[in-house]
């Protein structure tokens, strides 16, 4: 179903290109990401901003800095349980952008200094989690957001130490149950329990030791690999 909607999304907006606009269009039409809400709308997140589409009417609407985003090269895109779209910063601004569909945005965060991309986001009902990469070439790790009483990310804190050998990428994540976090990266997968002081090594246990894990299910467990 997420293919099919990426097909409609990329065949309505090249409809719609005409040439005058050929600056931006090119990244309108490179989906990162795709999400569908109670109502049916469609939403893509795109290396030039937040494409909307509505099947009921067929209407595609382009969301971008004069509807109120404040970065357009976007990553990833997630949606928490009130419907409210988070959207995860491209190289070189690591900005984590929170937009309700009937409202706007809603928060920002882009104080991140060291942040220059969110890749994956994780959200579960007292904490938020975001793959980042750093502003160094093999800087990578997870960020922490406490969520206010509102469902809204305030960030907290980052993980970087999950083995003896320098973890250089995350290629999987998923936050399992409220409660662990699975991360598949270039030297090994590892999973951290939330609560625990994640800063530190020994907090990490090592459930895959090769180099070759791809993506980690825990509802199997399953590992599937190259």
């Amino acid at each position: 179903m997420q293919i099919f909607h990426f097909v409609i999304l990329f065949s309505l907006a090249y409809t719609q290109y005409h040439s005058f606009e050929w600056g931006s269009i090119t990244s309108l039409l490179t989906p990162t990401g795709i999400q569908v809400i109670d109502d049916g709308r469609v939403y893509a997140s795109t290396g030039g901003g937040l494409l909307e589409f509505n099947p009921q009417t067929d209407e595609l609407n382009f969301i971008k800095m004069e509807e109120g985003l404040i970065y357009l090269d976007l990553s990833t895109i997630t949606m928490d349980s009130q419907g409210r779209l988070w959207l995860g910063g491209a190289y070189p601004k690591g900005y984590l952008q929170v937009y309700e569909p009937d409202q706007g945005l809603v928060r920002e965060i882009t104080h991140l200094k060291d942040v220059s991309e969110i890749r994956m986001i994780e959200i579960g009902s007292q904490k938020a989690y975001a793959v980042y990469v750093g502003t160094a070439s093999d800087a990578t790790g997870i960020l922490e957001f406490d969520l206010d009483d509102s469902g809204l990310p305030d960030y907290r804190d980052y993980y970087t130490n999950f083995s003896t050998t320098t973890v250089t990428e995350i290629r999987d994540f998923d936050y399992y149950q409220d409660s662990l976090l699975y991360i598949t990266t270039d030297q090994g997968i590892f999973v951290g329990r939330q609560g625990d002081n994640l800063k530190f090594i020994e907090s990490w246990h090592p459930v895959y030791e090769e180099n070759n894990g791809i993506q980690f299910i825990p509802q199997s467990p399953s590992l599937v690999v190259l």
